[in-house]
């Protein structure tokens, strides 16, 4: 008796949804805020404050954040030494502690993330990936290319 082929196929494993590479946890890749997409929510909640302060201590951010969340101090303490370990932040001695600052615009900050980006898509998949970028780009809804060419002039 003859295995017909829809029913060998029946058998067969199927993915139906490509398994994601990215590590990223589903509530940070779906962020609407780009900046949290990378350095997560708290991270960036702090680099906002920066951006949006000329500078500020520790104990100011904690203060800030801590209007809206209840972070210990040493949280937070992490938080901006990650971010200044990163180059995110410069800072200065002050007193026994340090006033930082944010050492980039946000602007800045995305423009070096989408150049980061782009320069890993191609390396790692060459003509292949400039190709799927032309595709991409071929799909753009007029609305869609206002919106880039609006902030590609900022």
């Amino acid at each position: 008796m003859s295995e017909t082929a829809a029913s060998r196929s029946d058998r067969l494993p199927r993915i139906d949804v490509m398994p994601s590479f990215d590590r990223r946890s589903r509530r940070q890749r779906e962020s609407r805020d780009p900046v949290a997409r990378y350095l997560g929510e708290l991270q960036a909640a702090v680099m906002e404050i920066f951006w949006r302060r000329e500078s500020a201590t520790v104990r100011e951010v904690a203060d800030e954040l801590n209007k809206k969340r209840n972070l210990a101090y040493t949280t937070v303490l992490t938080l901006v030494s990650r971010l200044w370990s990163r180059g995110l932040l410069a800072r200065e001695a002050e007193g026994r502690g340090f006033r930082y600052w944010a050492a980039t615009s946000r602007d800045d900050y995305l423009a070096e993330l989408s150049d980061e980006l782009i320069d890993r898509l191609f390396a790692d998949f060459g003509a292949i990936g400039v190709a799927r970028v032309g595709e991409r780009l071929s799909e753009l809804t007029a609305r869609d290319e206002q919106r880039l060419k609006r902030g590609r002039r900022k």
